[in-house]
C-alpha cells in the first residue's frame, strides 16, 4: 500500500510540472520494488521531461525487458526516437503501440509528429482526428491531441488555424504543464516568424516557468532577445543552453557570439564563432564569423573595412555619376559594418 501511494504522488508531482520530486520518489520507489513498470515508466517521462533522454531509453528498455508487449513503453519508445531525430525508428515503435492498443491517443499524436516532420501532413491530420476522436471527454488526453493540432497547423503554415487552436483550448491546456509547455512554445515561433518578438518572449518566459528543462524555448528565447539588443540577458540564455545540451546549432553558437561582441568580449565570441562555422554557418552570418575570428581587434576590422571602403569609394566616383557612386559607397558601407561588427 505504501509504494502504491508513494507512486500516486509522483504521478501527482509529474502532473504539477514537478519531475524533480517526482523523480526523486520513484528512485526510491524502485530500489525496493525494481520490477515495478508503471514507475519504471513514469521515471522514464520523468527523465524525458528533465531532458535526460538516455536514461529515460534506459528505464524504458528495462520496461520492456519485463514486459515486451506493453503498449506504453512501446509508445515512449517511439517518443524519445523522435525527440532524437530518429523518424523510422520511431515510426516502427509507435506502429507496435498501437498494434497493441489500437486505442491509445499518445501513440497517434505522436505518429502523426512523425508524420509532419517527414512531410505526410494529409496522414497526420487523420491520425489526429483519429486521437480526437479516443480522447472523448478526457481533458489530459484532448490536451495531448491540441499539441499535435497545433504542431500540425503550424507546420502547414496555418498559423490563424494554430493560435484559434490555442485560444480554444486554454481550459485543458492549463491543466497540463508539459502540454501547455509545448504548446506556448509552438505559438511563440508563430509569433517570431510574424516578428512580433516582444510576445514570442513573453511566451517563452512562460514556457521557462513551466518547464525549466525546455532548451529548445530558451535557445530561441536567447536569440530574440539578441534581436532585440539585450545582449546580457542573450548571453545568459544561450550559455545555458550550450552547457546542458549535447549539440548545440550554428544559430545558437552565432547568437551568443553576437552578444558576447556587443558585451565586449572578442576572445569569448572568438571561441563560440568558430564553433558556429564548424556547425556549417554560412551566408551573411557566415562572413561575420569567419572576419570575427580572423581579425578579432574590432579596432582592426574597422582599419581594415575603411581600407577597404576607400578603395570602393575611389573606383565608383571614377566610375559612376556622383549620386550613384554615393549610393553604392553607402550600401557597401552599410553592409561592411554590419560584418565588422560582428552582430
Amino acid at each position: 500500500m505504501a509504494n502504491t501511494d508513494e507512486l500516486t504522488r509522483a504521478r501527482e508531482s509529474f502532473m504539477q510540472g514537478d519531475p524533480d520530486s517526482a523523480a526523486d520518489r520513484l528512485e526510491t520507489l524502485l530500489e525496493a520494488e525494481p520490477e515495478n513498470v508503471p514507475a519504471l515508466l513514469l521515471l522514464a517521462r520523468c527523465y524525458s521531461r528533465m531532458r535526460m533522454g538516455e536514461d529515460a531509453v534506459a528505464e524504458i528498455e528495462t520496461a520492456l525487458e519485463l514486459e515486451p508487449d506493453n503498449a506504453e513503453a512501446h509508445a515512449l519508445r517511439g517518443a524519445e526516437h523522435y525527440f532524437a531525430d530518429e523518424l523510422d525508428e520511431a515510426q516502427e515503435e509507435l506502429d507496435r503501440a498501437l498494434e497493441l492498443d489500437p486505442q491509445s491517443v499518445e501513440a497517434h499524436v505522436r505518429l502523426a509528429q512523425v508524420r509532419i516532420d517527414e512531410k505526410g501532413l494529409a496522414r497526420a491530420a487523420e491520425l489526429l482526428e483519429k486521437a480526437e476522436e479516443l480522447a472523448g471527454e478526457d481533458s489530459g488526453k484532448l490536451a495531448l491531441v491540441r499539441m499535435g493540432q497545433v504542431y500540425h497547423a503550424m507546420q502547414s503554415r496555418d498559423n490563424s488555424r494554430a493560435l484559434r487552436l490555442v485560444s480554444e483550448s486554454e481550459d485543458i491546456i492549463a491543466e497540463n504543464p508539459y502540454v501547455a509547455a509545448t504548446i506556448r512554445s509552438n505559438e511563440a515561433i508563430i509569433y517570431a516568424r510574424q516578428r512580433n518578438y516582444a510576445r514570442a518572449r513573453e511566451l517563452l518566459v512562460d514556457v521557462l516557468e513551466l518547464d525549466p528543462y525546455f532548451s529548445a524555448a530558451r535557445s530561441l528565447l536567447g536569440q530574440i532577445a539578441t534581436i532585440q539588443k539585450d545582449y546580457a540577458f542573450a548571453a545568459d540564455q544561450l550559455r545555458q543552453v550550450v552547457e546542458n545540451r549535447e549539440r548545440v546549432g550554428a544559430q545558437v553558437y552565432y547568437s551568443l557570439a553576437s552578444s558576447l561582441s556587443a558585451l565586449g568580449d572578442p576572445l569569448e565570441a572568438g571561441h563560440y564563432y568558430r564553433l558556429a562555422l564548424q556547425e556549417g554557418l554560412g551566408g551573411f552570418p557566415g562572413l561575420t564569423a569567419k572576419l570575427a575570428v580572423m581579425l578579432p581587434d574590432l579596432r582592426m576590422r574597422l582599419a581594415l573595412g575603411a581600407a577597404l571602403l576607400a578603395v570602393v569609394a575611389f573606383l565608383a566616383f571614377r566610375t559612376f555619376a556622383p549620386f550613384m557612386a554615393a549610393a553604392i559607397v553607402f550600401a557597401i558601407g552599410l553592409f561592411g559594418w554590419q560584418i565588422i561588427r560582428g552582430r
